[in-house]
């Protein structure tokens, strides 16, 4: 009975492989296979007829031989079924319909109005994943997974993710309605770690092996990966650097509430800035900060900060200093402790390029012990698109799960 169960998980397994190594070239002969694989000519024969039959791959003519017969090529059927991710912040939402071996055949990005419910905004993804389903003429019934990321905590294991600052009501959280809307399986990941595996794929991580990713958006998040892996964590909340402390009056006084404002994105975040902006503006009606915003304080925004900082406007560079001075304390920090290879800023706020990079390199300089280099996401909004897409190919057993 043993030695059944053994024969049948080797064959599993060489199956796997063997489809492994196929979804990885765009197509392969048997002879390749036996030479990638190691796994003997007959067997690797016999795995293809097998996957043939279930029309997990399918031949696709003959390729080039110098002498002899001309070898038959096979491909993975990559459009067996297709994969539903989605990047959703409080600003907007990118979304994008892929093939099973990581092909776009079409995105699609909306800005959300501001006044919109939490209700609206589920309701609007909705609708626009769902116009991207019926342009490709794909149905329901053709999708394995849904893949969404979004900026958000996990606290308890086994809890759904939620938009930090914007929990849904009661009964209906984001996984939940989009099962139900789609018919679906639907994974969540938080967006920094979706970008820095975007970032590994396609970006600035590319071939390196430890790296932080540094999400500077509305609020303020991290990821870090370790020997090419991205860290998730014991329950998938590691990297929120929002909640570190930068002092001891700080940690004495500032109360941890789940789902809420950590101490540090209180002070450098998106929204930290929106709101010294305001009050820059109460005391000083001269700041172009006044000026950019059209003298409505409810137009003020991060980048309208840099933009006037940019101008040489001493309160908004005034605002930058202090705000970084706590963000560099951090770094520091994680710098000294994790010695990366990289550090990567990604987010809205890195739209700033250079001009952010000049509040953080100089006042770094000899408080860290060896110096990563520090970059700005070139991918940008892609990187979440293009990680949430590999991280589902990387995480997906196809041949039991097709």
């Amino acid at each position: 009975m043993l030695e059944k169960q053994s024969q049948s998980n080797v064959k599993l397994n060489n199956l796997r492989l063997i489809l492994k190594t196929i979804i990885n070239h765009k197509s392969v002969s048997r002879a390749d296979l036996v030479r990638l694989t190691r796994i003997s000519k007959p067997t690797v024969s016999n795995l293809i007829e097998n996957l043939l039959s279930q029309n997990l791959v399918q031949e696709i003519g003959h390729g080039h031989s110098k002498t002899g017969r001309k070898p038959i090529l096979i491909k993975f059927n990559a459009t067996l079924k297709y994969f539903l991710v989605f990047t959703i912040g409080r600003e907007e939402f990118h979304i994008a319909l892929s093939d099973l071996q990581g092909n776009v055949l079409d995105m699609r990005s909306k800005a959300f109005d501001h006044l919109q419910t939490h209700h609206d905004r589920l309701m609007q993804l909705r609708i626009y994943m769902q116009g991207l389903l019926d342009k490709a003429g794909i149905n329901e019934g053709e999708l394995l997974k849904i893949h969404g990321a979004a900026p958000g905590i996990l606290v308890n294991p086994g809890q759904p993710l939620k938009w930090a600052d914007h929990g849904f009501p009661d009964g209906q959280d984001m996984q939940d309605f989009l099962e139900k809307a789609f018919n679906t399986p639907v994974l969540l990941n938080h967006s920094s770690k979706i970008s820095l595996y975007g970032e590994k794929i396609a970006g600035s991580a590319k071939g390196i092996h430890d790296a932080v990713y540094i999400d500077f958006g509305y609020g303020l998040g991290s990821a870090f990966m370790f020997d090419n892996k991205i860290y998730f964590g014991a329950d998938r909340s590691a990297g929120e650097i929002g909640y570190t402390y930068s002092g001891q009056e700080e940690f004495n006084t500032y109360a941890l509430k789940p789902h809420g404002w950590g101490a540090l994105e209180s002070v450098i975040s998106g929204r930290a800035l929106c709101l010294k902006g305001v009050k820059a503006v109460e005391k000083y009606k001269t700041s172009l900060i006044w000026d950019f915003a059209q003298k409505d304080k409810t137009k003020i925004t991060a980048k309208i900060i840099f933009d006037a900082a940019r101008q040489g406007d001493s309160c908004a560079r005034k605002i930058l200093r202090d705000s970084f001075g706590y963000f560099n304390m951090c770094l520091c920090n994680i710098i000294n402790m994790l010695n990366p290879e990289r550090i990567i800023i990604g987010g809205g706020i890195s739209n700033a390029g250079d001009f952010l990079l000049d509040f953080i390199l100089k006042e770094i300089k000899g408080k860290i012990l060896i110096q990563p280099e520090i970059v700005i996401s070139e991918l940008k909004d892609k990187a979440a698109i293009i990680g949430a897409i590999a991280y589902l190919i990387e995480n997906t057993d196809f041949f039991t799960e097709l």
